[in-house]
């Protein structure tokens, strides 16, 4: 079978059977996640839940293509998404649990070849994004996340690994394809506050046409994706936002770990920031919502803001003290200090990041595709042009993520409005 030609569920069946995955006389229901869910959004897999009817036994199937799905379909464009991700993601998610147990699926079986991972149903859990676009609150996954950043970054980096064993890490968990496909699309050609090709409603234009106008700040992100690109801090999931979460009240996986792999820490933190941030941002267009549901879900969104930088400040504060007697280089870290030197970055692409998922086009998230009325949809990009545009040029002045967060609420509160 040719790897790049996509698997339709009959051939799902023969496979899985085939493999041993699933009993020869085994009743499967075979269900595309992706195309019946309301709540995916696939871009570039093929997802399958095979469930035996009989036995009540069912994992996902998980076809990893070598092109953009979603840009093809909607666009007629053939896009390489990069080689070898199948094995980055198996990889990634498996040290993922070593280093956090239990916040990625369990892998059952794996074929480079056909660009296969069969792996843990999660069907039971829903995707945060989603979620969070409902109003749904998890109270205590900012500080949970942020802490499991920074084991990440601690125990992947040079705070805890020698310069040899580093080295060999970097070959292993190698992402400069996958991370050039993101460095494009986040920071520089496509990166959307500067691309006078992307939808902005009429409220947004004048904001939009300023940004994309100013070298000055179309340096400095392109400059920021230097590093994002060249940079090989720590392994890092690399695409982290609520669309890749999957989640329910005490119980977060973390999925679509292909881009996994060394890389810049300020990706991982920012990228998730953003999520919040675009969150926030979106209730403004959203007026059939109720005020007092909206006000709620926009503190929610600072607080988890918050957590997310607490959370890996004091772990990483935690990890220092705690490893210190082991490695006396530790003795010269001050963490405050080592926060400071990734969280200028993390807050600018927080910004950056959210402010780019608001024009409408085929890749708009949950957030901006609800918005139906072109005025309130105007209002959300406007905000989010004007956070990320104060934050670029101001957000060396913040002292700490308060500043960021008063900066959020001042642009964009519904109170405000």
């Amino acid at each position: 079978m040719d790897k790049a030609r996509e698997f339709t569920i009959p051939e799902v069946e023969r496979y899985v059977k085939r493999h041993g995955l699933f009993a020869k006389d085994a009743r499967l229901h075979i269900r595309n996640i992706a195309a019946e869910r309301d709540d995916t959004e696939g871009l570039v897999n093929l997802i399958y839940q095979v469930k035996d009817i009989r036995t009540g036994k069912s994992m996902i199937f998980k076809q990893v293509m070598p092109y953009v799905l979603a840009l093809l379909k909607h666009e007629g464009v053939m896009r390489s998404t990069g080689k070898g991700r199948l094995v980055k993601e198996v990889r990634t998610m498996v040290l993922m649990d070593v280093i956090y147990s239990g916040i990625t699926p369990k892998v059952y079986f794996q074929d480079e070849n056909q660009g296969v991972i069969c792996m843990e149903d999660l069907s039971h859990l829903k995707n945060m994004r989603f979620q969070l676009a409902e109003g749904r609150q998890f109270p205590d996954f900012g500080v949970r996340i942020g802490a499991f950043l920074a084991e990440m970054l601690f125990f992947t980096s040079d705070l805890y690994l020698d310069h040899q064993e580093k080295r060999r890490w970097e070959s292993f968990f190698d992402a400069q394809e996958a991370k050039k496909l993101l460095l494009d699309i986040i920071f520089q050609e496509g990166c959307a506050l500067f691309d006078r090709t992307r939808i902005f409603e009429k409220a947004a234009l004048e904001t939009h046409r300023r940004i994309a106008a100013n070298q000055k700040l179309k340096a400095l992100v392109y400059e920021m994706g230097e590093r994002f690109y060249y940079e090989k801090q720590c392994v890092c999931h690399t695409d982290l936002h609520t669309g890749n979460i999957m989640i329910a009240p005490g119980e977060v996986r973390l999925i679509d770990c292909e881009y996994g792999g060394y890389s810049a820490f300020f990706g991982d933190l920012g990228r998730i920031a953003a999520s919040f941030v675009l969150n926030y941002v979106s209730w403004l267009g959203m007026p059939e919502v109720s005020y007092a549901g909206r006000v709620q879900m926009q503190k929610y969104d600072l607080a988890m803001i918050r957590g997310l930088f607490s959370g890996c400040l004091e772990m990483l504060k935690r990890l220092i003290v705690k490893y210190r007697p082991q490695r006396p280089a530790l003795w010269r870290i001050d963490p405050d200090v080592y926060y400071m030197s990734f969280f200028y970055d993390s807050v600018r692409l927080a910004a950056i990041a959210a402010a780019c998922r608001t024009p409408f086009d085929w890749t708009n998230p949950c957030e901006i595709a609800r918005i139906k009325n072109p005025d309130d949809l105007g209002l959300v990009q406007k905000r989010a042009l004007e956070i990320a545009e104060y934050t670029l040029e101001h957000g060396k002045e913040f002292r700490d993520i308060e500043d960021f967060c008063r900066l959020i609420e001042r642009f964009a509160s519904v109170d405000a409005q």
